[in-house]
């Protein structure tokens, strides 16, 4: 019975041991997102269609933080004025 005790003892010990190590890593390696992002992905469309040549609306969100890519290349966003005005405030900040 004692080896019972002993074995629950020492698992226990060791996930408590691993679950540290895998917190500290996490916390060392996180890749921390540019807000904006977040953002400028809740204005787009979301529709995934693939008109301004990525493959969905986060990739788009991504290159108009970065000013890799003009708003004007999703069509549909491009017809609301005041969506492009906010998506240009964000970017401008």
């Amino acid at each position: 019975m004692n080896n019972v005790y002993l074995s629950i003892l020492v698992m226990s010990l060791l996930a408590g041991f691993l679950a540290v190590i895998l917190s500290i890593t996490y916390n060392k390696l996180r890749v921390k997102e540019d807000p904006k992002i977040k953002k400028i992905e809740e204005l787009l469309p979301g529709l995934n269609c693939g008109a301004c040549g990525l493959a969905n609306c986060k990739q788009f969100a991504e290159k108009l933080a970065n000013k890799e890519i003009a708003i004007d290349k999703c069509k549909i966003t491009a017809r609301d004025k005041e969506v492009v005005e906010k998506i240009e405030n964000i970017i401008e900040k």
